[in-house]
């Protein structure tokens, strides 16, 4: 052992040592050409946003530096902390560059870009890498094994001089110092960061990125992680109009079970014109049955987020708040913090028991903490499945799920009087979609040429698709033999995201575009809902006698986080929250609310809505403030 340490001894001792001046130099010029790798890391940008933005930092040279400057101190800070210029350089370059592919990655499959938030979603991201094509994984893995030789290198081979404590403590103090003035002046600041032209839409945060650089927009948010007031924010106003549930002897009879389902990916992009089903198995075949029912109310919902950010869509539901509004890029999880009076905590105090059902790790997003805070009583997860016996495509099945929820249900029936709200987050068809399936083939005709990897990710996905819809009519045959009353509610969580993007919905001809019109800027939203109930409740609640009222637009499409509280109103529980009482009025007139994007009881779309028609939804903005920061 000890020739082994004289040895090693020796080696450090012959390292290249490298001067100050020249550390400082090589700090400047691979802050520089780091800057530029990172530009060129931006595959998922067209061409034409390639040039507006080259076009912009000629225009304005100073947005190449914000780009550039937090390389360049983080770097120099390591070089202060450690003392050793090649470490710092390659560490932090591994670190930005990581971030710049991840980057495009997730803007080619989720039209959406990394945050600071999604380092905390480390574990999901490692899920879904596993799930790539051998090719892209043997180019991570040959990336990481580079990165981690190149750490190693320059520390066998080079060495500083040694640097003055005094220096060193100084250096670290001034580029500290000198950060946040940086920050504040540049990264923090609103004005500074809206006067940079954008490509698009301006509320498409894809198009924030590609138009003015990763690194800038990426530290931009980091300042906007807090939530602001909204407009003209009251504490005293919310806080008296928050009441408990006022309900009649009336409403509180028969009260239904409540069977609430959020289907991951779930959508009906199978209803193409260029796709048919004529000879294989139709992957909404029961959907269909369900939505042609006289009793049952089907519809769109306009979620939050494209090809991700299941969590949103939840909160939107159970809540009544619309994430939205939050003006935060962050999940809106993360600011669920105490109890919260949403959906299940309100059912519980007219008599539900409140049940939550997730096959996925009970961590994600927070769950664990956050369904408590909403008022569930019980929460099952993945340590109550089997995810060998019960899994298929990574995911445990939405056989399972449903499975779990008619046994739940029934053994709730038989051991007390109670009626259940039972919320479930399905998971199997998670992506990515690339050979997720092993038994998935060919599973529909088209009349557009798909190349493999395309045929690949539909076939699969659609496989995926027919799982769900099987299980979907598997659970509704089960409940109309049971005599108790039961509700179903049951929606898609977003569009899925596939590794080509935005690429299926121009090939196939939907009429999706984010850079479209209103309509075709909603619509890459817009996830498939109903509403359903058993026999027994046919004669119990007065669902379609109180659709009547609801004024609800062609299509019955709605905001997300109108649809718990709708179908509080469906089923006759006026009065039991006021916030819920406050949106379904909202509903009535703008049934969608979005940034820049309206749709009116009328079917009108539009961009802009009147000042009264703001000031109402400014006041839903304040009191999900309230209600998230302020409410004792």
């Amino acid at each position: 052992m000890k020739p082994f340490l004289i040895k090693a001894k020796n080696i450090l001792d012959k390292r290249i040592a490298i001067g100050h001046i020249i550390s400082l130099l090589l700090i400047c010029f691979c802050s520089w050409k780091l800057t530029n790798i990172i530009f060129s890391l931006n595959v998922a940008a067209t061409e034409e946003e390639i040039l507006f933005f080259q076009k912009s930092m000629e225009t304005d040279p100073f947005l190449f530096w914000l780009n550039c400057l937090p390389i360049f101190l983080l770097i120099l800070l390591f070089y202060f902390l450690t003392n050793h210029t090649l470490f710092s350089i390659c560490f932090w370059g591994g670190i930005f560059y990581s971030l710049a592919f991840a980057n495009s990655m997730k803007i080619q499959m989720r039209q959406d870009p990394v945050l600071p938030s999604d380092v905390k979603l480390i574990k999901e991201v490692i899920g879904i890498v596993r799930g790539f094509d051998d090719t892209t994984l043997k180019d991570i893995e040959w990336k990481i094994v580079l990165f981690l030789l190149l750490l190693f290198l320059s520390l066998v081979l080079f060495q500083n001089k040694k640097m003055n404590r005094k220096i060193r403590m100084g250096g670290i103090v001034i580029v500290i110092l000198g950060s946040f003035f940086v920050n504040q002046m540049w990264y923090n600041n609103e004005r500074v960061y809206q006067q940079y032209p954008v490509l698009g839409n301006i509320y498409f945060s894809v198009n924030q990125y590609h138009s003015k650089g990763f690194i800038y927009c990426f530290f931009h948010n980091i300042n906007t992680m807090k939530v602001k007031k909204p407009n003209h924010y009251n504490e005293i106003q919310y806080a008296q109009a928050e009441k408990p549930p006022n309900l009649n002897e009336e409403q509180t009879e028969n009260l239904p079970h409540i069977i609430m389902i959020m289907g991951e990916a779930y959508s009906d992009l199978s209803i193409n014109e260029h796709i048919d089903f004529t000879q294989y198995d139709d992957p909404m075949e029961e959907y269909k049955k369900i939505i042609s029912q006289e009793d049952t109310i089907a519809g769109h919902i306009v979620v939050p987020n494209f090809g991700g950010g299941t969590s949103d869509t939840e909160y939107d539901v159970l809540t009544a708040c619309p994430t939205r509004y939050l003006d935060n890029a962050s999940p809106s999880y993360d600011f669920v913090r105490k109890a919260f009076d949403a959906l299940p905590r309100r059912l519980a105090e007219i008599g539900y028991d409140t049940l939550a059902i997730h096959p996925g790790y009970y961590w994600f997003y927070n769950r664990y903490n956050v369904y408590p805070y909403f008022g569930f009583q019980n929460f099952i997860h993945l340590s109550s499945f089997d995810p060998h016996g019960q899994s298929k495509g990574g995911y445990i099945t939405d056989e399972a799920a449903v499975e779990t929820i008619l046994n739940t249900l029934k053994e709730h029936i038989q051991q007390n009087n109670k009626p259940l709200f039972s919320f479930t987050v399905t998971i199997q068809n998670h992506g990515p979609y690339e050979n997720k399936y092993n038994a998935a083939e060919q599973n529909f005709d088209t009349d557009v040429v798909l190349t493999e990897q395309e045929q690949n990710l539909l076939y699969n996905y659609f496989y995926g698709m027919k799982d769900a819809d099987k299980a979907i009519g598997t659970l509704l045959k089960e409940l109309d033999t049971i005599e108790e009353p039961v509700v179903v509610v049951y929606f898609g969580d977003h569009l899925p995201g596939f590794s080509n993007g935005m690429d299926f919905f121009d090939i196939l001809d939907y009429d999706i575009d984010i850079e479209g019109t209103t309509q075709q800027r909603l619509a890459i939203y817009e996830t498939p809902y109903f509403i359903w109930q058993n026999e027994s409740a046919k004669n119990t609640t007065k669902i379609l006698e109180n659709k009547q009222k609801m004024l609800l637009p062609e299509g019955n499409i709605i905001s997300s986080h109108y649809l718990g509280a709708m179908t509080i109103e469906l089923i006759g529980l006026e009065g039991l929250s006021p916030l819920y009482d406050y949106v379904n009025e909202m509903r009535k007139e703008l049934p969608v609310i979005a940034n820049g994007a309206f749709l009116e009881a009328n079917g009108n779309y539009k961009e802009e809505v009147t000042e009264q028609q703001q000031n109402k939804i400014d006041y839903l903005a304040g009191w999900q403030y309230y209600k998230l920061f302020d409410e004792k």
